[in-house]
């Protein structure tokens, strides 16, 4: 059992991502795991003023800080595939909300995709590397 909670908690740390522009830290709460932003490359808008989530299709989540912002909710591991999936990824570039699941690379690297309608074929694809 002991191997299995190993596994399970390998995707817990400080990820930067793909496009190397921000590190979100993933976490566990109970048995679901959650990544928030916890650094930005740019962290502030052409005003100097903290960025914030402009893209948000609710228009009064537009001023919360994207410093901080749960990105990664609800992912549960499933033993089995090795992977952990029934999560939701949300991208502050775009204002939308993904289903998602990750797994864990061979070279240490976590592959997250995001995708709409439950066709996981269909949609977006990111390989974040751990921070040392």
């Amino acid at each position: 059992m002991a191997v299995a909670a190993l596994a399970q908690n390998e995707v817990v740390g400080v990820w930067l991502t793909q496009d190397q522009d921000a590190h979100v830290e993933i976490y566990k709460e109970g048995n679901k795991y959650y990544g928030k932003v916890v650094w930005l490359k740019v962290p502030n808008d052409e005003q100097g003023k903290p960025r914030t989530d402009i893209h948000n299709d609710d228009e009064k989540l537009r001023n919360r800080p994207i410093m901080g912002l749960v990105v990664m909710k609800d992912f549960v591991y499933d033993p089995e595939d090795k992977e952990w999936v029934d999560g939701t990824v949300y991208d502050s570039k775009s204002g939308n909300t993904y289903s998602g699941y990750l797994k864990m690379l061979d070279n240490g690297n976590l592959y997250m995709k995001g995708y709409i309608l439950g066709m996981r074929f269909l949609g977006r694809s990111n390989e974040w590397t751990r921070v040392k």
